[in-house]
């Protein structure tokens, strides 16, 4: 009989986007005859989906090992042959890696981007795998990636975040409904374009603009009322089926920040699997998926976007040929069994490794102690400018470093740090300060 190799997931949690893939490889992996057993270790929570979908597919989890638990995670390291580690800057996960690990085989999977803090690459995170593998191709062009060494780089590889082809759109969906445009996903400034409400608004479409998902959908709703757009949007918070929604949307309209964290971006994958066309702005991870032309449309300013809403509502025939061309490309390219496929050549390319510890090697700072949260906090903003700006707020005073990717009560945020790893004084200068400035 064939041996079953032990593979530990290490995650912070499993919500949103990332939930949703891990649970889709893990029901892939489950089927008999799969070299690889799976188990589960959540830092925080597990979610209710996912600690559901474990028991149906007889996965052994765990959670709040970070908190309450502790005291079995070295039997859990120990019994591993791979940990595959789940990454996102996430305090919890940084005083795991921090802390060390025994001897393992350590591959480390990304779910941001790591263009922009707090959601950044830094050295360390490369130089403690085995490997390091992307989510989105574009992570190769990120400045802290850029300039590893050539033998770290040699360990890097990619494979898109993805939980496989949506179930019942295996056929093409037909829309008789009029036309109708709308945005599925985070709400929330983080994520969404700082001028969503604009840029749909001005695309002049007579339904109102369908707008699915929070946190922050009560604010955004608060805004197009102030910028007298109300009639021009139906902003419904999350919703528990967003396959219903996808269905009717002849054009998916997602503009995202600049600076957002996202990768594989799920719901455009969701979005093309039932045949709304996707219209995003030209940022590296979203021209990663979509082909300009071929599979949605890529704009390259606030205008273009506007214009090619509208363009799609005028045009039924492009329509249809974009949305042929995005079903073709999730029917292609995103089944579940090319992630599994690339997933088991790298798990058999490092069985052939030893074992070794493990331990986050983080720079030490001026005045802050070393394991602290704000030590933490601080080393996982890489070299950027932001972290230089946070630690000159610890030695005097220091205004203007308010920034909105910062005030999140999650997200890799000071304010997250300080919640999920205690007291800190060093970083509640700091959160102190950003709201400061933020008043």
């Amino acid at each position: 009989m064939q041996r079953q190799y032990n593979i530990l997931h290490i995650l912070p949690h499993a919500g949103g986007g990332v939930g949703s893939v891990i649970r889709s490889i893990l029901a892939a992996e489950s089927i008999p005859g799969c070299p690889y057993k799976h188990t589960v270790a959540s830092l925080e929570y597990l979610n209710e989906v996912t600690q559901r979908h474990c028991d149906k597919h007889r996965i052994p989890w765990i959670d709040e090992i970070a908190v309450k638990r502790q005291e079995e995670l070295p039997a859990l390291l120990d019994g591993a042959d791979i940990v595959l580690a789940h990454w996102w800057n996430h305090p919890l996960i940084m005083r795991f890696l921090f802390q060390g690990l025994p001897a393992t085989r350590l591959i480390m999977w990304s779910h941001v981007n790591g263009f922009f803090p707090p959601q950044t690459f830094f050295p360390a995170l490369f130089e403690m795998a085995d490997r390091f593998i992307f989510s989105t191709k574009t992570s190769f062009t990120a400045p802290a990636v850029q300039m590893l060494p050539e033998g770290i780089k040699s360990r890097l590889r990619v494979i898109r975040s993805c939980s496989g082809i949506p179930e019942g759109s295996e056929v093409t969906c037909e829309k008789s409904n009029p036309f109708q445009a709308g945005y599925l996903g985070t709400v929330e400034s983080v994520k969404m374009h700082p001028d969503f409400l604009s840029l749909c608004a001005n695309a002049a479409i007579p339904s109102p603009f369908i707008v699915a998902g929070g946190p922050a959908h009560e604010e955004l709703r608060k805004r197009a009322v102030a910028m007298n757009l109300e009639s021009c949007f139906n902003i419904l918070g999350p919703v528990t089926d967003p396959m219903t929604i996808f269905k009717q949307l002849h054009a998916f309209a997602y503009p995202l920040t600049p600076r957002h964290y996202g990768t594989g971006e799920q719901v455009l994958i969701e979005a093309m699997a039932f045949g709304a066309v996707p219209v995003v702005l030209a940022n590296p991870p979203e021209e990663a998926i979509i082909y300009h032309g071929e599979t949605g449309l890529v704009a390259k300013n606030a205008a273009d976007f506007s214009t090619a809403l509208h363009m799609l509502m005028e045009n039924p025939a492009e329509r249809n040929r974009l949305a042929a061309g995005g079903h073709r490309f999730v029917m292609e390219e995103c089944g579940i069994e090319h992630s599994i496929e690339a997933f088991h050549a790298i798990f058999d390319e490092i069985l052939s490794l030893p074992k070794q510890p493990r331990i986050l090697q983080l720079p030490s700072i001026d005045g802050v102690k070393c394991g602290s949260p704000s030590h933490l906090f601080l080393a996982s903003l890489g070299n950027s400018e932001e972290r230089q700006t946070f630690e000159e707020a610890l030695h005097r005073d220091c205004s203007n470093i308010f920034h909105k990717d910062f005030t999140s009560k999650t997200r890799g945020t000071p304010f997250h740090y300080l919640n999920m790893l205690g007291s800190d004084p060093e970083l509640e200068t700091v959160c102190k300060t950003i709201m400061m400035d933020r008043n």
